[in-house]
């Protein structure tokens, strides 16, 4: 599962695709060098305290600027920016944006400190990781009264939901990422499967595992449990939220539920019994894409596109690979992270800021990214361009076939994809301190009693200590029945008509 830390979907310039992206370093050498200042503290006066100095930032006298923000966009993308922030100051004469490209690592300091100068832009690209931080910072503005039109009409429920906190639509989706299993047929022959017989669950691929491993000497699947763990996130999408509402509305630790107890007990004895790597648990995302381009293991849930990056990097397992809907948790539904547009609240202009990110986020705007990328748009208008559609059989017969293939299958999934990632400002540290003493468990350090105990405990402090958060916070969709696709060897021309008009897949 993608995952906020873990993996938010920045583009890879080198390949026009969604790579994994970690910002613990970033963000743990930037809070080691506050001397002592508390983040909420640093960030509501950054946020709060500059509103004069915003005044500052002017272009000539006779236009308006607007100050756009992207992550990790340039150079590859210049042609592509450039072009919809020329069409966006054609339609509204007298208007400058200027487009300010930022490292990844490197955003939440640079946003700190422009806000600190009276600075920060007016809108900014956001991560699903520190959207929810900065929001309860009041970094970001309510857009609903400044939009053209009903954000619910025009983007994909599951990414809208994210943007939404406290009832507050303090942001626009923009491109997004749905997970999808990537499958290595011939190594799975070798352990007795196929891909009808796989399973799509992460609790059916944990039964399937040990044989498979002793069958075949080779892993299953993998996943990051440890490092980068993606544990907090596959509870949700299993419906056993680790975070309940207490009694006063505000939320509290339930990592030491039964539920939660027992879903995490599985996964310990399935990396201790050596059914997965040890990878799983000393690295984060990026040694699933190594290991499956080695040959090492069978299946990884990832986003689709680091089929072109499996395909340069090792030819054999390209053609022995299919890519079929991501690993889903009894809720049935496929984890979507997500990329969004904020306006700050330090904007001189926040209409026009808004009509610039409404701009950026269209489906005309979003469908012409998606074909130069490999991302999905969050524009549910856009998934009824042929570009998504099912493609024909010649299609599926060059070197883009199984990539073509895999956008079908990733937009069949998007109508019931939810972001799982909890709308709170302190989730990440959540996270941090789950994986810091899960990862001993894994390891044989610390029984799992014991550390889901501490792990309570460093919750129940950092919730006490942060913003609040209710469980309107944390995703809880209902039901679905998971994605069906036809599970073949081979993805063919037969196989993806069954699928109906605009990619999407019966459920």
């Amino acid at each position: 599962m993608n995952g906020c830390r873990a993996r938010s979907c920045v583009l890879d310039p080198s390949a026009a695709a969604l790579p994994a992206k970690s910002a613990t370093g970033a963000t743990r050498a930037f809070e080691a060098n506050r001397s002592g200042m508390s983040r909420r503290a640093f960030m509501a006066a950054s946020f709060g305290a500059a509103t004069l100095g915003a005044c500052a930032r002017r272009g000539a006298p006779s236009e308006t600027t607007i100050e756009f923000w992207t992550l990790a966009l340039r150079p590859t993308f210049d042609v592509y920016i450039g072009g919809q922030i020329a069409a966006f100051e054609q339609a509204n004469p007298g208007v400058r944006v200027r487009w300010v490209d930022v490292a990844y690592d490197a955003l939440d300091r640079k946003l700190i400190a422009s806000a600190a100068a009276g600075r920060a832009p007016d809108v900014v690209n956001m991560a699903d990781l520190n959207f929810a931080r900065f929001s309860s910072m009041g970094a970001f503005t309510d857009m609903r009264p400044l939009l053209p039109g009903a954000a619910e009409d025009r983007y994909l429920p599951g990414a809208l939901s994210l943007c939404s906190i406290g009832g507050v639509l303090q942001g626009l989706p923009w491109y997004v990422n749905p997970q999808a299993r990537l499958v290595n047929t011939g190594l799975l022959a070798s352990g007795g499967l196929t891909t009808a017989s796989l399973a799509g669950d992460w609790l059916g691929l944990v039964a399937q595992a040990r044989d498979f491993r002793a069958r075949s000497g080779a892993f299953l699947f993998t996943q990051s449990l440890g490092e980068e763990s993606q544990l907090p996130i596959m509870l949700l999408a299993e419906g056993r939220p680790p975070l309940v509402a207490s009694d006063d509305g505000r939320l509290r630790s339930a990592i030491t539920a039964q539920p939660v107890r027992d879903y995490l007990e599985r996964w310990v004895s399935l990396y201790q019994d050596g059914a997965l790597p040890r990878e799983a648990a000393t690295r984060g995302h990026a040694h699933l894409t190594e290991m499956y381009q080695n040959g090492r293991v069978a299946v990884i849930s990832t986003g689709p596109n680091f089929l072109r990056r499996v395909r340069d990097v090792s030819p054999t397992v390209y053609e022995n690979t299919i890519v079929l809907p991501g690993v889903v948790g009894a809720l049935g539904r496929v984890h979507l992270p997500v990329m969004l547009l904020a306006v700050t609240n330090q904007s001189r202009h926040p209409r026009l800021a808004a009509s610039l990110a409404w701009h950026m986020t269209g489906p005309q705007a979003q469908t012409e990214f998606c074909k130069q990328a490999a991302i999905m748009p969050s524009s549910t208008a856009s998934l009824a361009d042929p570009f998504f559609a099912p493609p024909a059989a010649e299609d599926l017969e060059g070197p883009e076939g199984r990539v073509i293939a895999a956008r079908a299958v990733a937009a069949a999934t998007l109508e019931n994809a939810v972001a799982f990632t909890a709308s709170l400002d302190c989730w990440p540290d959540l996270r941090r301190a789950f994986e810091d003493e899960f990862k001993r468990v894994l390891l044989g350090s610390i029984s799992l009693d014991a550390a889901l105990t501490r792990i309570d405990e460093q919750w129940g402090r950092t919730l006490r200590a942060s913003a609040g958060g209710s469980d309107a916070d944390i995703p809880t969709p209902p039901p679905v029945p998971p994605p069906r696709w036809p599970a073949s060897a081979a993805l063919n021309a037969s196989d993806l008509s069954q699928a109906p008009p605009g990619g999407r897949v019966g459920v």
